[in-house]
């Protein structure tokens, strides 16, 4: 009698749903280029990427931004700086049936699944889709010079890096203007908001959500 009560016990277990574990985690590799080691950009883009991962990670996803790589004054800047020119004159937009200006072989042999190009340009900041580069979701991201003479220049920059690194995740522009994913923005939503980021939407958790598998 006992043995099978043990034996029927074992069966009910074993017909139990298996624990939740822990997916692997793919990680997007972020490589910076700036001109100068000083630049204040380049904490800001680590900061950027530690919301985007603290954000991922409240979300249980399991996708994460690393940096892999910080080039500093790269011979290659030139080819860089006129490329993101070329883009950002389209308004950081493919247009329709179009293929874009095509990437120069001094961005695509960085072989990074997200670049970084801290422009000394006062360009349209924007993130351009590169396909075939490292992984098929790859982007050049381009941010904007500086201007220190602004006030409150620093925390809209900060927020403009994490709109960028936004959509490298797969994120669209709202309405909102006072979101972080807003298109078009309010620099002074940035510029008045008590937190250090602009915060993120519903919808655009539930796209993060949509895009990325859980952890």
């Amino acid at each position: 009698m006992r043995s099978s009560v043990v034996l029927t016990l074992l069966v009910a277990v074993s017909q139990l749903p298996a624990a939740a574990t822990a997916g692997p985690v793919l990680e997007h590799r972020v490589v910076i280029i700036t001109r100068d080691v000083a630049d204040a950009r380049v904490t800001q883009t680590r900061e950027a990427v530690a919301f985007w991962n603290d954000t991922l990670s409240d979300l249980g996803l399991g996708v994460r931004l690393r940096e892999a790589d910080l080039i500093i004054a790269s011979p290659d800047s030139r080819a860089l700086e006129n490329y993101a020119r070329q883009v950002s004159q389209r308004g950081g937009r493919i247009p329709r049936g179009a293929a874009g200006p095509q990437p120069p072989s001094e961005l695509t042999d960085l072989q990074a699944d997200v670049v970084v190009l801290l422009s000394r340009q006062p360009l349209m900041p924007f993130a351009w889709p590169l396909p075939n580069v490292a992984s098929s979701n790859g982007y050049f991201v381009a941010i904007r010079a500086a201007e220190p003479r602004i006030p409150g220049d620093d925390k809209v920059l900060r927020n403009v890096i994490a709109h960028e690194l936004g959509h490298t995740l797969g994120l669209i522009h709202n309405r909102s203007r006072a979101t972080l994913m807003c298109g078009p923005c309010s620099s002074a939503a940035a510029e008045g908001n008590s937190r250090e980021w602009l915060p993120l939407t519903s919808d655009d958790r539930v796209r993060l959500r949509a895009l990325h598998p859980p952890q």
